[in-house]
């Protein structure tokens, strides 16, 4: 269940939705790419929750670059079964744990499987 006043227990940051490549949609895990790329946290894969409209949800965020692609910082957010258009709204972001370091994968099918298990995670929380 998420946390009414999440922001207050955890490292968060003001953020808004910008383009991306469409790189997550084309391997089936849509992501909101964000506008920052500088944040005072190690690079990684983490749990959090996202405030957007005074709702909140739980999701995945990739901080760092993208080895399996380029090498290219990103900042990105992956929400479970979330379709809404979200272009110029505000988006709190508040990290609850680190899952994972970044790696880079051999191929899309090993990426793909790995972000499943990392979606896994949503639900054991």
């Amino acid at each position: 269940m998420a946390r009414k006043n999440f922001t207050e227990n955890y490292f968060s940051f003001n953020t808004k939705a910008v383009k991306g490549e469409g790189i997550g949609k084309k391997i089936g895990f849509p992501t909101i790419n964000l506008d920052k790329i500088s944040l005072k946290i190690n690079y990684g894969v983490y749990l959090v929750e996202a405030d957007i409209d005074n709702k909140i949800y739980k999701g995945l965020l990739h901080f760092g670059p993208k080895k399996t692609f380029a090498n290219n910082i990103s900042l990105e957010l992956l929400l479970k079964n979330f379709i809404f258009d979200i272009s110029n709204k505000p988006i709190k972001i508040a990290i609850i744990k680190r899952i994972r370091n970044i790696k880079k994968f051999t191929n899309i099918k090993d990426l793909q499987s790995q972000i499943k298990q990392d979606v896994d995670c949503l639900c054991e929380e």
